[in-house]
């Protein structure tokens, strides 16, 4: 697989990273933070107890969480914890279960990207 868009045939890329995940993950030219990106958007749907995605993957976006003291912001080119941020269903559903956090952790190598979720909620569902 040489291109990211190999990673989600036959799906357009622009419909499961948002403008955002294209121009970072295109910004490190591998298919190495494609991979992870695209990990940490199943892991995110998966523990919220979706089997399939329940809207486009757009509404999961997966992000640096880029600190205010860091100079170059977004363009950072150091490795931030990811940041997930919900839209496009995604964020009334999990608002509606009660969600009051999702974090996630990315590791790839050349070949290989995993992603691990862990959503916090409310004890009484919502």
């Amino acid at each position: 697989m040489s291109e990211p868009a190999a990673l989600v045939r036959p799906l357009a890329l622009e419909e499961v990273f948002t403008r955002q995940e294209r121009m970072r993950s295109a910004a490190r030219s591998t298919l190495a933070s494609w991979g992870g990106r695209l990990a940490a958007k199943h892991a995110v749907t998966t523990a919220l107890g979706h089997d399939t995605p329940p809207a486009p993957l757009t509404g999961v976006e997966i992000l640096p969480s880029v600190p205010p003291g860091c100079p170059r912001g977004h363009a950072c080119p150091h490795g931030h914890p990811p940041r997930v941020t919900l839209g496009a269903g995604y964020a009334e559903r999990a608002a509606g279960a009660g969600v009051t956090g999702i974090q996630v952790s990315v590791s790839h190598t050349s070949r290989v990207a995993v992603a691990v979720a862990l959503v916090t909620w409310t004890t009484d569902g919502g």
